[in-house]
């Protein structure tokens, strides 16, 4: 179940359309079904990537990608955030992490506070 926090400096004017339409380009990049998919984007002004137009997207899952997988995945984030953002590919960064399952509760695994 991938949680993805993106940070931008770059505000758009629908919220809800952009978090439904970068979810369908997480679905497409990760290959997951968009039911296990929670994403967080959070616009902040203050934000700068060589003074300029920038994001930062961070991906929290269980899953171990290998290296070729974390490249395909992140030229299509860059270009998203290209195209529809207008972010050059060179003021972002994307960081995989994994914690694996032990370190990571959905509902689903939780374990019943007492």
């Amino acid at each position: 179940m991938p949680y993805l926090l993106l940070l931008v400096n770059v505000q758009v004017a629908d919220e809800t359309a952009f978090s439904r339409e970068f979810t369908k380009v997480v679905v497409k990049a990760l290959r997951k079904p968009e039911a296990d998919i929670t994403t967080n984007i959070t616009y902040n002004r203050t934000l700068a990537t060589a003074g300029s137009l920038g994001f930062g997207l961070t991906i929290v899952g269980y899953d171990n990608l290998d290296p070729e997988t974390r490249d395909k995945c992140s030229n299509i984030f860059f270009k998203f955030m290209a195209s529809r953002m207008g972010i050059p590919k060179n003021r972002g960064f994307i960081r995989f992490t994994s914690p694996g399952c032990r370190d990571l509760r959905f509902s689903i695994n939780s374990k019943p506070s007492d």
